[in-house]
Order: structure tokens, then sequence, then C-alpha cells
């Protein structure tokens, strides 16, 4: 086997792990987005930070699906993960990534403040292909974008669509997290129950004041 083919094939194998991973966490892609939107990406080893780097591309490319149409891209990211790679060969930088981040966690907060985000696309393109393509009796529409990290905000859409309402930010620990029922105001037991003893001091110390003030008048009376 050749170099290139070797790369091509090392690049393929990561890219099939990066993609069981995301499959496999628990909520599935919606999971992985919420862990990532939380990833301190710039504390990462560079072992670390491969394994996200794969996961970006393998949300963006492979689990988008159950999101939204397809996505063809005019360019890729921008680290070559095969030589000479120009599209669906390549992985973000650790720069892109953090640009990702930012953009939709400020997105994400303008949803939960405001009940609506909107994301631009300035250079997105739609491309009809026809009938035998991806369906033998209808056409097919392909979302096409410049940039890549365009393509992740373009999966991010769907996905808030669809799990938007579930997706909270704890009140008590400000971890975000994907709720399991309409009502749930906490990502776990364990903060619920640290603000409902936090209640329940204030509660001790208000009432144990207040006995002290009455007994302070009835000395005075």
């Amino acid at each position: 086997m050749s170099a290139q083919g070797k790369a091509e094939q090392d690049f393929q194998l990561e890219y099939q792990k990066a993609i069981e991973r995301i499959r496999t966490m628990p909520d599935g892609a919606v999971g992985w987005v919420l862990t990532f939107l939380q990833t301190n990406l710039e504390a990462l080893t560079p072992t670390e930070w491969t394994l996200v780097a794969f996961e970006v591309a393998a949300f963006v490319d492979e689990t988008g699906d159950r999101f939204g149409g397809m996505v063809a891209p005019e360019s890729g990211w921008s680290v070559e993960g095969v030589p000479n790679a120009k599209n669906y060969q390549t992985i973000p930088s650790r720069k892109e990534a953090l640009d990702i981040q930012a953009t939709v966690l400020e997105q994400l907060e303008l949803y939960w403040h405001e009940g609506y985000t909107a994301f631009t696309f300035p250079q997105m393109t739609l491309v009809v292909v026809s009938p035998g393509e991806g369906s033998d009796e209808a056409g097919t529409i392909f979302v096409s974008a410049k940039r890549k990290a365009k393509e992740f905000e373009y999966r991010f859409v769907h996905l808030l669509a669809q799990s938007g309402d579930y997706i909270r930010r704890c009140p008590e620990c400000a971890k975000i997290y994907l709720a399991i029922r309409r009502d749930q105001l906490y990502c776990q037991p364990r903060c619920q129950n640290r603000v409902a003893a936090r209640k329940w001091r204030e509660a001790q110390k208000t009432g144990e004041r207040k006995e002290s003030h009455r007994g302070t008048k009835r000395r005075k009376g």
C-alpha cells in the first residue's frame, strides 16, 4: 500500500471511530454537542484534541440526516487529515472549533432569553440534483456553504429546533444539559438537593433571628 493509501485508510478508521463515539453518547448527537460546547479545548493534550477534531468533522458530515438536508462542502476544514485533501479528509483546527463554540453558545444564550435565535449564512448555496442521486422519485437538495464551520451551525439549527426546549443551563452549577422532563430545573438531583439544603438553612437562620428579636422585645418590655 502506498503512503497516500495508508494515510487515507488511517484517516477513515479514526473518522469511523468518531462517528461511533457520537452515536453511543448518552442522548446521541445532542449529548455530544452539549459536551463539546462545554469542553475546554485549549486545555486538551494534542491526542485528546485530535479525537475531538475528528468528532467535529464527523458530526457535520455523518450525523446530520436526523437534523436536516444533505450538505455538499465547497471546501474542507483547514487541517489536512490526508496530504492534499481538500474537502472530506480534513479536520478542524483548534481555532475553528473555538470559534464554533463561541458562536453557538452566544446563540444559545439568545435562545434562552428571547425564545428565538438566528444564524446567518451569507455564502450558502442550495444545489438541486435530479432524481436518481438521493431518491428515485424526487430530486435532492444539497446545502453548500464555503466555510465549513457554517455547516456545523446548519446542523445545530436543526438540532435546536428538535430539542431546544429541553436544552437548559442549570441555575446551580451552570452546566448545560438535556432535560428529561419539561419541568426539570436542575441538571442532577445533587444540585436540586444542594439548593433545597441552602434554602432550609436560610429559613432556619431567619427563624432564629426572628426568635431572637422577639426575646429582645420581651426583655425590654
